[in-house]
């Protein structure tokens, strides 16, 4: 007759001799496998005792061992790698200086965000509101592309899967359209009840004449767009922030990360443009323009945003390499421009290029 062997366990589980598993070493027999029995069955109790003490020890030490994988294989939050914690503040702010004296004296340099502020409205038929939003449409399908792109590497940069990223790309590609919108002023926008339209303020087309500046604004937006209605990039532009606030000392907490990541990758898209696309004007100016918006005398601040001057500091910050290509002399920076590699985007950037011409 079969009996059932019972075995308090250390977790208080109970089990049959074909399922021993790790536990205390001492056990408890049920009732119906008593002391009596084995007298009258000797031989039967010694050949189920010998298996039982010659199964425990083994079966414990697997158990133990199967514990220790699943702790080394339970999944952990993956972290920022090692990073350097201080930055050369000098080369920042001479960075900042070469960006600020560039928009002074650069025909299409971008208008300060606060000196926008205050000018009055502009209509959606005026001459250069016009040419801004043809701007705009020309460089949307290149802006699309190197938003992915960056994506993609600062996902790798801070250890996001990029699984974690491919629905933002898709929400990135479905981008179709900019429209004007006076009320929006200096301003662009998005809306996500309409996800696949960025918007902008007639003066803030005007007061970025340049295709740098208009890419960076773009591929700001852009990655909006991309962390879309789920908040998917919020690990991303949490790394950022904290990244940010290790180098710069700046209090970077709420929806600031977002903003920040968002200026990082619209640097990154247009500093991106610029090594991809052939233009006979100075790489440092081209360069400038890419943060010149923020070259402000009233450098406020917001629940939402960075003051101006700080979002540039702390985008030179975490693109250190920026910093170095504006603070370098003309020589350098040529000599460096022409390592860079080739476009991976040809067709793409000859049309866009043509359309410009």
């Amino acid at each position: 007759m079969t009996k059932r062997i019972n075995i308090q366990m250390d977790d208080g589980v109970t089990t049959d001799d074909s399922m021993i598993s790790a536990g205390r070493r001492t056990f408890m027999l049920s009732h119906r496998f008593s002391l009596p029995m084995c007298v009258n069955s000797f031989k039967v109790c010694l050949i189920i005792f010998t298996i039982i003490f010659a199964t425990l020890p083994s079966t414990s030490s697997n158990a133990l061992g199967q514990k220790r994988t699943r702790r080394r294989a339970a999944s952990k939050p993956a972290t920022v790698p090692t990073l350097p914690l201080a930055v050369d503040r000098q080369r920042l702010d001479r960075a900042i200086g070469v960006i600020c004296h560039e928009r002074s004296r650069d025909p299409l340099g971008s208008s300060p965000i606060d000196e926008m502020q205050t000018r009055p409205s502009i209509e959606l038929n005026h001459p250069k509101a016009v040419v801004g939003a043809e701007r705009a449409r020309r460089l949307l399908p290149v802006a699309k592309e190197l938003v992915v792109e960056a994506l993609r590497k600062l996902a790798v940069e801070h250890m996001i899967a990029l699984s974690q990223v491919r629905s933002a790309t898709e929400r990135v590609r479905a981008v179709t359209g900019v429209a004007p919108d006076p009320d929006l002023r200096d301003n662009a926008a998005v809306i996500m009840n309409d996800p696949h339209t960025i918007r902008f303020g007639t003066i803030f087309l005007v007061g970025l004449p340049s295709d740098e500046g208009m890419m960076s604004v773009l591929a700001h937006e852009l990655t909006h767009i991309a962390d879309g209605r789920q908040n998917s990039l919020q690990p991303l532009f949490y790394r950022i922030g904290r990244r940010a606030t290790q180098l710069t000392g700046l209090r970077i907490n709420g929806q600031k990360p977002e903003e920040l990541a968002c200026d990082l990758i619209g640097v990154r898209a247009a500093r991106l443009f610029v090594r991809r696309s052939l233009d006979d004007e100075p790489v440092t100016q081209r360069l400038a323009r890419t943060l010149e918006h923020n070259c402000v005398d009233d450098d406020d601040t917001d629940e939402e945003h960075l003051s101006p001057r700080s979002t540039m500091r702390a985008v030179l910050a975490l693109e250190p390499a920026l910093a170095l290509e504006l603070t370098a002399d003309e020589y350098q920076t040529t000599e460096h421009s022409a390592t860079w590699p080739e476009t991976s985007l040809p067709r793409l950037f000859a049309s866009t290029l043509a359309l410009s011409d």
